[in-house]
């Protein structure tokens, strides 16, 4: 085929075209830090680095999460401390008058401590945080405990899940009525002691028969009980709050990978570009140069 020197402008104006681009590209990567500044730059690594920015966002979301259920379960866990050490102070007071009194001086001072025991274990079971009742399960209004009589718990059963994890979930909450109101009807998870309506039934033996000992014992017995109910409940919070540690730790564990295969891929190496840039700027300088002495050439310069 006969080359003609319109063929040989085009082949130069192309390769002109070429090696800026090449050039161009070489200086946008500087500029911006990445290798990859568009899909059609790499579509394989594109569509990977779409993956690993899509993992990094689930895992942020699940730290996120787990902060989230860490403040809740420390809260409830606080709480929880309190009620059980309000019981124990129920406990001792009930056990110091087990024996039957008839003194009203202190029949009517162990009502009223075991009156406002009972007024702490409501504010308690009522802990809100952002609005939300620790202990209501899916309520929101009105608070989970009154100061009515039985059955006391007016929240649902509603168990609050969390993602910590890809396929990974953990419960932040714990329901007032397994807590506090426990049905001895149903299996619970932590007792079947009604601690409310334990220091109700107190509060009345103490207020209408003082000397039913048989009373009093039983109930100081089932303070007890309570006691241990609540130390099940708080194990439970510690356990929850050691998977929340857990997760977090394996999240950010695979934050870090991801990070650094997106880094590898993504972030411009600036010593390999430096180098390559003046590669191709050398060449392209060499293009233009040969492509204006050939284009200076007439029909003459070949006889």
């Amino acid at each position: 085929m006969r080359v003609t020197p319109n063929i040989t402008s085009q082949n130069s104006l192309y390769n002109i075209q070429q090696s800026r681009t090449i050039l161009n590209n070489l200086q946008e990567k500087i500029a911006s830090g990445k290798n990859i500044n568009r899909p059609s730059d790499d579509p394989v690594s594109s569509r990977l680095l779409l993956g690993l920015n899509d993992n990094l966002t689930a895992t942020q979301q699940y730290n996120s999460n787990i902060t989230k259920a860490d403040i809740w379960l420390n809260m409830t866990n606080t709480a929880l401390n309190g009620m059980h050490s309000y019981v124990n102070q129920a406990k001792s007071l009930v056990s110091s008058i087990v024996s039957g009194t008839t003194d009203p001086n202190i029949q009517n001072n162990a009502i009223d401590q075991l009156k406002a025991i009972k007024q702490q274990l409501l504010d308690m079971g009522n802990t809100q945080l952002n609005g939300i009742y620790l202990f209501g399960g899916g309520t929101t209004s009105p608070s989970p405990f009154h100061t009515g009589a039985a059955p006391y718990y007016r929240g649902d059963e509603t168990q609050l899940n969390i993602e910590i994890g890809q396929e990974m979930t953990e419960t932040m909450n714990l329901v007032g009525s397994q807590v506090l109101t426990p049905d001895e009807a149903t299996s619970q998870p932590f007792g079947t002691t009604n601690i409310l309506k334990t220091i109700d039934d107190l509060i009345n033996t103490l207020t209408t028969d003082p000397t039913n000992t048989a009373a009093i014992q039983a109930g100081s017995e089932a303070l007890y009980a309570g006691g241990l109910q609540l130390e099940r409940a708080i194990s439970t919070v510690a356990t929850r709050l050691t998977r929340l540690d857990s997760a977090q730790t394996m999240n950010n564990n695979t934050k870090n990978t991801l990070l650094t295969i997106f880094d590898n891929i993504q972030s411009a190496d600036y010593a390999e570009l430096g180098v390559k840039l003046t590669q191709q700027q050398t060449a392209f300088e060499a293009t233009l140069s040969s492509t204006a002495k050939i284009s200076q050439m007439s029909l003459l310069d070949y006889l």
